[in-house]
């Protein structure tokens, strides 16, 4: 597992696509919150969820919490050849709307931003991009329902 890890390492460090290069880019990250407020750990958790959920349908996680002044970029991923900003929301319940109303217009607007800041810094101005949200409801009995909304939003959208 070692070896395989450290020759995917090289392979992608040596890789002429522009996506791989960028993975290995020392980017401002947060550090995880080590909060212990509910609310703080329930976002950790379907943050987590959220990668488990990409990486199994094949995605592959280039960074997870970027912040930039813009905002944060909770996850960014690669499918294919397209560079992928994925936006997660995790909620208890839809008490108070579904997690993916959370994103508002605003909200859309410092996404776009932030992803403006991270394309200029890995020169990626001619890769495809997408903007993705990913809901986790999570009832605090059981298991974590996740919804996969790709194209989301567009830059045109605003």
């Amino acid at each position: 597992m070692f070896l395989y890890r450290f020759v995917e390492t090289i392979r992608s460090q040596l890789s002429s696509h522009p996506l791989d290069r960028c993975r290995w880019m020392r980017l401002p990250s947060v550090l995880q919150n080590k909060s212990d407020k509910p609310k703080d750990q329930l976002a950790r958790a379907g943050e987590e969820a959220a990668r488990r959920f990409l990486e199994k349908s094949g995605m592959m996680i280039l960074h997870r919490n970027v912040r930039f002044p813009e905002g944060e970029l909770d996850i960014v991923a690669r499918e294919g050849n397209t560079l992928v900003f994925v936006e997660v929301k995790t909620r208890q319940g839809d008490r108070f709307g579904t997690p993916d109303a959370a994103i508002d217009f605003g909200k859309q607007r410092r996404q776009f931003a932030a992803a403006g800041r991270f394309i200029s810094l890995c020169r990626l101005q001619n890769v495809p991009v997408r903007f993705d949200i990913i809901t986790v409801l999570w009832p605090s009995n059981g298991v974590p329902s996740i919804a996969h909304f790709r194209n989301a939003f567009r830059a045109n959208d605003l």
